[in-house]
This record gives C-alpha cells, structure tokens and sequence, in this order.
C-alpha cells in the first residue's frame, strides 16, 4: 500500500539528519575495521628485489 501522508519541512529535515549521522557512524565504523595500518601489518612482505 502506498502512503499518502505529507510531512513537513522540519520532519523531513529530522530524518534526514538522523540519516546523516547514521551513515557517519557506518563509515567511522567501516574505517576503524577496514583501517590501512592493520591492514598493511598484516599483509605478507614484498620480494626483495635481485633476490632470485
């Protein structure tokens, strides 16, 4: 079913900031798992150039 109910302004602008945050914590989140200095300490080392 399909909803017909108008909000206002100030309610549109509520949720939209609610979602604003949200997203922000999901990508603070995402970035303290994905973070770059972990992944790369746990990443083999590279060859060593010559070394064959």
């Amino acid at each position: 079913m399909k909803s017909n109910k108008k909000i206002s302004r100030k309610e549109a602008l509520r949720k939209l900031e609610s979602y604003g945050k949200y997203s922000a914590i999901t990508a603070l989140g995402t970035f303290l798992i994905l973070s770059p200095k972990k992944a790369q300490a746990s990443s083999p080392e590279p060859p060593e150039s010559g070394n064959f």
